[in-house]
């Protein structure tokens, strides 16, 4: 019997997806806010021993300065001092002299990481749950899709991470304070509020509770009666619910609980300026410049290991420590070419706008017309924009609140109107109304169709209400009592 063997050699292409470890940090940082940046690198510093601030590089070393000092010493003051008969008087006021105490604050990703680390989760959760704290907005929601959060995360950690894991450690983030963090909506924040209350024996949060998790679309619809036939409710019973809910907080983190001073204070990521007629764009702080690798382990001459099998592990350590700080200074610079390109494609999209300081101004933009106009992919933009704000001569201003849709027009020659200009036009038609029989819901949709603004009844309602406008039946009873 013949025994062989034989080798085959078989060529197969395949289709993948690689990302560098540059590009993973930049997908990383690209969401972080200025203040939130400055975390994280400082996190990176305290890591990585090679990477230094331009300002630890520039300070003398601590022995030098302290040998400067005694040398610079006077004993002659001393001796003149001592030789000072005792003041019982000038030791009192010495001793009663007041110094304000330091008082630490910490960011609420700190508060929320601290939390997260005294819960009984495994090592790759709690890393999860760090790295969606960081994703979360400056209000406390999560707004990106959960898939999207799990690819990033996979890419980042080189693995596949199912959607359900990190759903699990979003669920530990909500468990957190303050109640309704990490809610990826209002109907999600309230329940989770609600849920935390855990009041015994109370009617009215029991049925408030039901209400906002099962009919949650009929309360913002207003379809009172039909919530009282499912809740089995009276009349009384539902006005208690309503009040209750009203005293609930839509925004997880406001100026009222945050954890950390600074965060009271917005701080700009970009300022428009207008300069002889023209609007100059510019970052409010270059990080990248503030980086630089310690020269020390630029190489591995300082390496005093006689062993060569040591000498090789220490040398691939720095190695390594030395790349992923390229890496991330690289990443820096990126950042920031990407932010002032999508920042000037915003400023030329706007110039009205940085003009006159006036939202009314603002002219129809999403997220697509930026993607466009720079040749950034679509959730670039999403992320450059994100907690981001611009300082402009009229104020600071959130950038989400600069993107908004057209409405629909009947002419395709008639210029768009955006939401804001639809709030002001229905400011005006019920403010030149007939009090005594006040305008409905759809009659103010048939006016403004009859402008070329077609919406839908629905629509008036939402920004008839963003406006601060009741409905047609109360402001007939506001009219009645005057």
């Amino acid at each position: 019997m013949n025994h062989y063997q034989s080798q085959k050699q078989n060529q197969q292409q395949k289709q993948g997806y690689y990302m560098s470890q540059q590009h993973l940090k930049l997908m990383h940082i690209m969401h972080l806010s200025g203040f939130a940046l400055q975390e994280y690198i400082a996190n990176e510093i305290e890591q990585n021993p090679v990477l230094e601030t331009e300002s630890e590089a520039e300070q003398p070393d601590a022995e030098e300065e302290t040998k400067k000092e005694e040398d610079e010493f006077d004993a002659e003051i001393l001796w003149e001092q001592d030789d000072e008969p005792y003041d019982k008087n000038t030791r009192q006021n010495n001793d009663n002299h007041y110094e304000a105490p330091v008082i630490q604050y910490n960011s609420l990703q700190e508060n929320l990481k601290d939390q997260i680390h005294m819960l009984n989760l495994d090592e790759e959760m709690t890393e999860l749950a760090c790295y969606l704290i960081d994703e979360l907005d400056d209000d406390g929601y999560l707004r990106r899709p959960i898939a999207e959060v799990a690819d990033d995360y996979s890419f980042m950690e080189g693995k596949v991470v199912q959607e359900e894991k990190v759903k699990k450690a979003l669920e530990a983030i909500q468990s957190c304070e303050p109640a309704g963090v990490g809610a990826r909506d209002l109907h999600e924040c309230l329940v989770i509020q609600l849920e935390k209350r855990n009041v015994k024996g109370s009617r009215t949060h029991d049925l408030s509770l039901r209400l906002i998790r099962d009919y949650y679309n009929e309360f913002v619809q207003r379809q009172f009666p039909k919530i009282k036939a499912h809740l089995e409710a009276s009349g009384e019973e539902l006005e208690k619910c309503i009040m209750y809910i009203s005293k609930l907080n839509p925004k997880p983190v406001t100026e009222t609980n945050r954890y950390e001073l600074l965060k009271e204070q917005i701080i700009p990521d970009f300022e428009v300026t207008v300069e002889d007629s023209q609007l100059v764009v510019s970052l409010t702080s270059s990080e990248f410049v503030k980086l630089r690798i310690n020269p020390e382990y630029a190489t591995n001459a300082n390496l005093n290991i006689t062993n060569n099998s040591e000498k090789k592990q220490a040398e691939n350590y720095f190695q390594n420590l030395v790349s992923d700080a390229n890496s991330l200074i690289n990443a820096l610079k990126e950042r920031e070419t990407t932010m002032m390109k999508v920042m000037s494609a915003i400023a030329q999209m706007q110039p009205d706008f940085f003009r006159s300081g006036d939202p009314r101004e603002l002219h129809p933009m999403i997220l697509q017309d930026i993607a466009t106009k720079t040749g950034y992919d679509l959730s670039t933009v999403s992320r450059i924009t994100s907690n981001k704000h611009v300082q402009t001569p009229f104020g600071i201003f959130s950038l989400k609140n600069l993107f908004m849709r057209a409405i629909s027009s009947e002419k395709a020659d008639s210029s768009s109107a955006t939401s804001l200009q639809v709030q002001e036009l229905i400011q005006q038609i019920v403010k030149g109304e007939d009090k005594s029989k006040p305008l409905s819901d759809s009659d103010i949709m048939h006016l403004l169709k009859a402008k070329e603004i077609t919406i839908a009844r629905r629509t008036v309602v939402k920004y008839r209400e963003l406006s601060g406008i009741p409905n047609s039946e109360m402001r007939r009873k506001q009219q009645m009592t005057i």
